[in-house]
């Protein structure tokens, strides 16, 4: 159901279309998560130490997707704020068009590269091989991936978080049922959770391609639709690729840690990838709520409806915070019984360097609620560039404080350099906002 926030109550709007997007990525999550625990419980530390060394390079080329229906999602949102369906329908086959050949290239690149992509973060030998072909396999399924994240952004530009939710939940099912029969029952191993991965791509991408088509008429295009306006392009390009170029920064910055990671021993992998699925549970409401303070700013951007923009600023840094600290109290309580999810109590060695690094990664959940929200909001106004920066500014100083400290702390060092980067970006954006990010009332500039 689409949802129009140029009007109404703010904290409302914020609140209910963020509601379906947390649990969405929540489920998105545990759809990813599914392969770790299950090849971790029936292969132990080596398997999940293998799909966790795959998982930043399959970022990497999933958030370059994720760019583009970023910067669609924002184009889109303003058009429907102002009520020009029109190009709100052009601007969807513009992209499908233009992110189908991009997600292709994207594909035949992994595929071939994949051996290579695995030496070069210097992935521990003994697992290099599983970790090439997992990562293999997924690449095939980036064309689904693609169109499920397209879709998904259309209608959360409309104000539909919902429909993604229920198809995400529909998915995660198919692909808990699949990583248990393919690897704990036919016992394909790595291979069998990829697999699962890949056929519950397919479903996510089916399921909201017929109920975009029964349900939502403004985003349904005909063959004759499916045409490339070369001005919408160019704007879609401009949006599009400073998102890919951030989301890209981010997961290639969390591939140079990865690789430093990998340096000290399967057990750190292990370590390092399953207090990174508990961080990623933790983000998780931030980026539904950046997301939706994103949405929130375009409408009403299109709709020239500018007071309402800082009131929804400021009421989104307050849940935002609020959620932040609840969920790492709650980490700080919980972290023996969440990590032995992951790992076996007789990997002691993988389970201490976890806790090592988990309990100060969790101390400093609060900088990520300032960052996100900052982030959706300049998203949602238009200034692009300014997340961009602020990516710039967190990435290099997490990477280097990681690698500086690596050797005397462990993976300890990733939380210190993580918490530096954090409130470094904090500061900048700040400062941005104060300066030049205000909206002004007269023209909305």
């Amino acid at each position: 159901m689409a949802r129009d926030m140029t009007k109404g109550n703010i904290t409302g709007h914020l609140l209910l279309y963020a509601g379906p997007l947390l649990f969405g990525n929540l489920f998105q999550q545990l759809y990813h998560t599914v392969d770790s625990v299950v090849v971790g419980r029936f292969y132990g530390k080596e398997a999940l130490a293998a799909v966790g060394a795959a998982g930043p390079i399959m970022n990497i080329l999933i958030f370059l997707i994720v760019g583009l229906s970023m910067g669609t999602s924002i184009l889109m949102a303003g058009y429907f704020g102002a009520k020009n369906f029109r190009e709100l329908k052009e601007e969807l086959a513009t992209s499908l068009i233009a992110g189908l050949i991009l997600t292709v290239v994207l594909s035949v690149f992994s595929v071939a590269g994949s051996g290579l992509f695995i030496r070069l973060t210097q992935t521990p030998a003994e697992i290099a091989v599983m970790a090439s072909g997992y990562l293999r396999i997924v690449s095939f399924g980036l064309i689904f991936t693609f169109f499920y994240n397209l879709f998904s952004a259309a209608l959360r530009a409309i104000g539909d978080s919902k429909a993604p939710l229920y198809v995400l939940i529909l998915t995660t099912l198919v692909n808990v049922f699949l990583d248990i029969f393919l690897v704990g029952i036919i016992r394909l191993g790595v291979t069998g959770a990829a697999l699962a991965t890949v056929i519950s791509q397919a479903v996510s991408a089916l399921a909201l391609f017929l109920y975009i088509r029964l349900r939502v008429p403004s985003l349904c295009l005909s063959l004759t639709d499916l045409k490339m306006q070369t001005a919408l392009l160019k704007k879609t390009i401009d949006f599009s690729s400073v998102s890919a170029v951030q989301q890209t920064a981010l997961y290639l910055g969390r591939l140079l840690v990865q690789s430093g990671v990998n340096t000290l021993g399967v057990d750190a992998v292990a370590a390092f990838n399953a207090v990174s699925i508990i961080d990623s549970y933790v983000l998780a409401p931030g980026d539904s709520l950046a997301a939706s303070i994103t949405t929130f700013s375009a409408q009403n951007m299109g709709g020239k409806k500018y007071s309402r923009i800082p009131k929804g600023l400021k009421n989104m840094f307050i849940i935002a915070e609020v959620c932040t600290v609840l969920i790492a109290i709650f980490v700080l309580l919980f972290r023996h019984p969440l990590l032995g999810i992951f790992l076996k109590e007789e990997e002691a060695g993988a389970l201490n360097q976890a806790l090592s690094y988990l309990v100060p990664m969790a101390s400093f959940y609060f900088l990520s609620g300032i960052t996100n929200t900052y982030q959706g909001y300049f998203r949602g106004i238009g200034k692009l560039l300014v997340t961009l920066m602020g990516t710039f500014v967190q990435i290099p100083i997490r990477v280097a404080v990681s690698y500086a400290l690596l050797g005397r702390m462990g993976i300890r060092a990733v939380a210190v350099g993580t918490a530096i980067g954090w409130f470094c970006m904090a500061l900048f954006e700040t400062a941005v906002y104060l300066r030049c990010g205000r909206i002004r009332l007269a023209d909305g500039k």
